[in-house]
């Protein structure tokens, strides 16, 4: 067998490979659905669960599920570094944002990006390594911005790579 065909195929099967390596057998529901997925496809793992339950089981839980994905951590941190950088330079954060990201036909632009900075700002209290990642991409934007031309501007151009769900 060559490397190329013994290597995982993407970036996730690395990620499960490596868990799934540190330990010898399953020991959790979570790890069992980890070998699963590293041995075939989430069709193949909805189906077996299909076939264990009933299609109304399935659709029930997948009903209970919220409908947007969970927000990640980087994606707080980015926020809150909108909102570092907007009080430093004494702009309103929320307008900073919708600056950024646009109004997207939302009826109230400003209240919903105000929501989403709270939320970011609640999850970076628990956690402090995305909370000192945050600091220091606001010092780093603060430190690149020296004129007075428009802030959400600057910040569109230089976050493009960024995606502020």
């Amino acid at each position: 067998m060559s490397e190329e065909q013994s290597a995982p195929r993407s970036e996730a099967a690395v990620g499960i490979a490596q868990i799934h390596q540190s330990r010898q057998s399953p020991e959790t529901a979570e790890d069992f659905i980890l070998c699963a997925l590293e041995r075939g496809t989430l069709d193949e793992v909805v189906e077996i669960l299909r076939d264990w339950r009933s299609a109304k089981e399935v659709r029930k839980s997948l009903n209970k599920l919220h409908r947007r994905d969970p927000v990640d951590r980087f994606t707080h941190a980015q926020r809150h570094a909108v909102e570092i950088y907007a009080k430093k330079h004494g702009l309103t954060p929320a307008r900073l944002m919708v600056s950024i990201v646009g109004d997207r036909r939302r009826k109230d632009p400003i209240g919903a990006e105000r929501y989403k900075l709270r939320k970011a700002r609640e999850y970076l209290k628990t956690d402090e390594i995305a909370l000192a990642g945050a600091k220091s991409l606001a010092s780093h934007w603060g430190n690149g911005h020296r004129g007075k031309d428009d802030h959400g501007m600057y910040l569109k151009n230089i976050t493009q790579g960024f995606t502020f769900p």
